[in-house]
């Protein structure tokens, strides 16, 4: 969400959460500018850090298009037992 504030210039955001037997699956979409011609920028690695947090955890993260304009990220991870 933190991106989104800071970098979209989105005017909405949504924030969806779907628990599964033993997952659950965070989307956070945006109607910004989106990623297509984002130019990588040095010494910024939030998106890494948190594909690599996801994978610490034995989860995924996605991040891509949303449908019509802006971007869609997907985190998913497992849920923890008890």
């Amino acid at each position: 969400v933190n991106n989104v504030v800071k970098h979209a210039q989105a005017t909405s955001v949504s924030i969806r959460l779907r628990l599964e037997p033993g997952t659950f699956t965070l989307h956070v979409e945006d109607n910004g500018r989106g990623l297509a011609g984002q130019p990588e920028k040095s010494g910024r690695n939030g998106l890494r850090n948190l594909r690599k947090r996801m994978e610490d955890v034995g989860g995924s993260f996605a991040i891509g298009p949303a449908a019509g304009q802006g971007t869609l990220v997907q985190l998913t991870a497992p849920l923890a037992q008890s």
